[in-house]
């Protein structure tokens, strides 16, 4: 019988007996027959509700069994990392009591005294080499396997040259290592004109252009970050190297700059480089130099050469043929070409050198309440330097330095414009008067085409308005005298 049953009935006959001696031996009530029918109704599935019940405490207990596994794993991984730095410490310790000679000590302990500017030198040794043979080498494939599944690119190798087919491999290395070190010099006579309609060769040559000059900064720092968010938390020390590059990029390396400089740099590239896409498509759609290329093509070469005009000299059109107004704007961009890398490069100098702009003495008399009684010279004279505004200090001080007249961007944006343009234009006026005959008789050789020719000599780019038919303009100057000056 079940439990319920047997309680129900013990219930049952205590009731009975209130009843007989209340009632003086009547007959049992009828509300007492209706209580002894009464029991607990279970439902239909008690039975699956039970096992659920079961699977949901089990389930609590795994849950609690594995979040107290992981916390004393956390707990016994932090205490490992703090012994294992107690062991360093002490073990430097006894190395500084009792120096010996840097022979004898192992690899981490070298590390370990250097210190972390020691192993971010030791990483870059290591890290640039691997990124510039690395880059080189894999886009060399890139190109090879092209060649090799491009039945075009194979005609253009073998036809494009009157002196002979020129050797896939041989190409693809060449044209790799020109492209990486921005020089601009092809095996083929036409530069890149026969691929003006096949964008991967385009597309591999453009991304060395940039890896290679304007952008290398910015990769480089990118691996770095990579590489610091791969490392387990249990390399301490390499993170700590990692760390120590992106926090203090210039202290070790000339090209690395800190986020913020880095993130200039990326915005100035992508604003230079559409301002010139968009001059090639807007100024050249009805010339008939874009005849006969689709516009997917043109978008394409539009890009490669905005890339190509401001860093390396490769042409896939014919630069004298496009519209004066992007010859115009390809000359600017050629110009300001280098200030990008170049004004980075000096804001993010942490070293306090005034001939970087980095301090200054109060001339504009703005001395911010400082006393103007200290002697002109001696030793005092070092109490009136005072510190120049950087783009750091600028966003981590409020606007203050903005508003005044020599803001360090602003500095040297204006010196490089006004020193720099006056040599240009030293080497214009003796070149256009070297060529004087040339330029007054009908002649491709204009004082526009000498402009273009100087500003990319001076930009070290190496375009031509007649590239790739140099015949036509370049070759047609008469003096010795001109090409010394470019």
């Amino acid at each position: 019988m079940h439990p319920n049953e047997d309680h129900h009935g013990d219930d049952d006959s205590h009731e009975n007996d209130g009843d007989d001696e209340g009632d003086g031996g009547m007959d049992e009530d009828p509300q007492g027959t209706s209580n002894e029918n009464t029991g607990i109704a279970f439902a239909d599935d008690i039975d699956q509700q039970r096992v659920l019940a079961r699977h949901r405490l089990e389930q609590d207990r795994r849950f609690r069994d594995t979040l107290d596994k992981l916390t004393q794993a956390s707990e016994t991984e932090d205490e490992n990392l703090w012994r294992d730095a107690l062991d360093a410490e002490d073990e430097m310790d006894s190395i500084m009591r009792e120096p010996i000679d840097k022979s004898q000590l192992t690899r981490e302990q070298r590390y370990r005294l250097g210190g972390a500017e020691y192993r971010a030198l030791d990483v870059l040794v290591r890290l640039v080499p691997i990124y510039y043979i690395g880059i080189v080498v894999v886009f060399a494939f890139g190109f090879r396997i092209y060649i090799a599944a491009s039945p075009y690119a194979q005609n253009v190798l073998l036809t494009s040259n009157g002196n002979g087919p020129v050797d896939p491999w041989f190409f693809s290395f060449f044209q790799s290592l020109s492209a990486f070190n921005n020089l601009g010099i092809m095996l083929i006579d036409a530069s890149m004109v026969p691929f003006q309609n096949a964008p991967a060769p385009l597309i591999l040559t453009m991304l060395l252009i940039l890896l290679g000059n304007t952008a290398y900064a910015i990769m480089l720092r990118f691996i770095i970050w990579s590489m610091y968010k791969l490392t387990p938390r249990s390399h301490a020390m390499h993170r700590e190297t990692l760390q120590y590059l992106l926090d203090h990029p210039r202290r070790v390396y000339t090209t690395l700059f800190p986020s913020t400089q880095t993130y200039w740099l990326l915005s100035i590239l992508i604003i230079i480089t559409l301002v010139e896409l968009a001059s090639f498509l807007a100024l050249n759609y009805w010339l008939p130099v874009l005849a006969g290329i689709p516009w997917a093509s043109r978008f394409i070469d539009g890009l490669f050469q905005s890339v190509s005009t401001r860093n390396a000299g490769f042409a896939v059109i014919s630069l004298g043929d496009l519209n004066p107004g992007t010859q115009l704007v390809y000359i600017v961009a050629m110009y300001i070409s280098v200030y990008p890398v170049a004004i980075s490069m000096r804001n993010s100098n942490v070293y306090q050198e005034r001939a970087l702009g980095i301090y200054r003495t109060g001339e504009d008399g703005d001395d911010d309440g400082m006393n103007t009684n200290i002697p002109d010279s001696g030793p005092a004279l070092l109490l009136k330097l005072k510190r120049h505004p950087t783009m750091t200090s600028v966003i981590t001080n409020g606007r203050k330095a903005l508003k005044k007249p020599d803001f360090f961007v602003v500095q040297q944006v204006q010196r490089q414009l006004s020193n720099d343009i006056s040599w240009l234009i030293v080497c214009l006026f003796i070149i256009v008067v070297a060529e004087a005959g040339r330029i007054m008789d009908p002649s491709p050789i204009t004082v526009w085409t000498i402009i273009y020719e100087c500003v990319s000599a001076f930009g070290n780019i190496g375009a031509s308005p007649g590239k790739p038919k140099l015949e036509g303009i370049l070759f047609q100057w008469t003096h010795f005298f001109s090409f010394l000056v470019l």
